[in-house]
């Protein structure tokens, strides 16, 4: 059987002393039933009994490979990580139980079985070109439209710059860092440098402190009234934000104000959405989901190209189709893989956003809960 490439790891509570794990194996493991880890299908594991230094005799109908892993969701997830010991034939075998580990968070959501028909997802968006949150890794496309959109913009300051961020440069890692705007609206005045709407724009004046006078000398020397910094924000399809680069306009005259700021960071948006469209490949293929939760869920994906484009992807954006229902669409990030029997790609994603369309998040909601108190 083939096994699942997790891509995220769980934070465990890990047991290793042999008399703790002694305690646990009686008071969770013996007479239950586990699953061994890493098969597509969920593989049943009957725990009969302890033997003498934690060794557990077991049956199940998979052979156990050399370090087999046992697994149960409780309220938390557990795993039993052990050493095959001996084939006790007729599918008994004994392991040696070397380590429990417990997840130190419960499981969120309840998930449900899908029948086929019951819910697919359709027009399936990813990027051609990764973009991650590595300045030196920002593709030629990405830089193309930071060019194009500066020339758009000269005339909106004495001096324009689009550019990718300069890690060396502290102001421009205040605004990278925060995801917020820079505005000084008079460089001459040092309550300027802070902003009141603080959820907006960075307190560049607390990160000065004694050395505002020094700044304000420099601005005066190049003559610079004004500045605004704005970050260029873009959100992939596993709807995680990336500040990719910036705007910066600096004025000779004219100040900036809090409504320019505004205007600038709309043509950010702007921006961002031309660089999204130019990277996305859309497919419009219908494929199953094999089971779901309110946090995400497992697709099987059986379609030649798709297996191809999306096994290298870091996440995704679809619409989902509940049976007799308007699409709802998400923004999500892979967390593992795995091919089944058939060779399908089994593909398990946890929802990081929603479209902007009113009420999608509730009315998933509300269909999950319909499947997972049918479960």
């Amino acid at each position: 059987m083939s096994a699942f490439h997790e891509r995220q790891t769980r934070t465990f509570q890990t047991i290793q002393d042999s008399d703790k794990i002694k305690d646990m194996l009686r008071k969770y493991v013996v007479e239950k039933e586990f699953f061994l880890k890493g098969l597509i299908a969920p593989t049943p594991v009957r725990v009969e009994k302890i033997d003498s230094n934690n060794q557990l005799i077991v049956t199940t109908d998979a052979i156990p490979d050399e370090n087999p892993i046992l697994y149960k969701v409780y309220k938390k997830y557990m795993e039993v990580i052990c050493t095959l010991v001996d084939d006790l034939t007729s599918g008994r075998y004994r392991l040696q139980a070397n380590v429990v580990q417990i997840a130190i968070e419960e499981r969120k959501y309840p998930r449900a079985i899908i029948e086929e028909g019951v819910a697919v997802i359709n027009n399936i968006r990813a990027a051609r070109n990764v973009i991650n949150a590595s300045l030196f890794n920002i593709p030629t496309s990405v830089k193309v439209h930071f060019s194009q959109f500066q020339q758009q913009m000269e005339k909106e300051a004495d001096e324009v710059k689009v550019q990718v961020f300069d890690q060396k440069d502290e102001k421009l890692e205040l605004v990278r860092k925060s995801g917020k705007m820079l505005l000084i609206e008079n460089t001459q005045e040092q309550s300027a440098y802070s902003h009141p709407e603080e959820n907006l724009f960075v307190d560049y004046g607390a990160h000065l402190s004694a050395d505002i006078v020094k700044i304000m000398d420099q601005y005066r020397n190049r003559k610079i009234v004004s500045e605004l910094i704005v970050p260029i924000t873009y959100i992939g399809h596993d709807g995680v934000p990336i500040q990719l680069g910036y705007i910066q306009l600096l004025s000779k005259s004219t100040p900036f104000t809090a409504d320019k700021a505004t205007d600038i960071k709309s043509m950010a948006f702007e921006m961002v959405d031309r660089i999204r469209d130019s990277n996305t490949m859309l497919i419009n293929k219908r494929q199953h989901i094999s089971n779901i939760s309110r946090g995400g869920m497992r697709l099987k994906i059986d379609d030649q190209e798709l297996k191809k484009f999306l096994i290298h992807q870091k996440g995704f954006s679809f619409d989902i189709v509940f049976k007799l229902q308007q699409p709802i669409t998400v923004f999500t990030e892979i967390t593992y893989t795995g091919l089944d029997l058939e060779k399908n790609l089994l593909i398990g994603v946890r929802i990081k956003g929603w479209s902007s369309r009113r009420g999608e998040m509730d009315r998933y909601f509300e269909m999950v809960d319909k499947l997972t108190t049918k479960a």
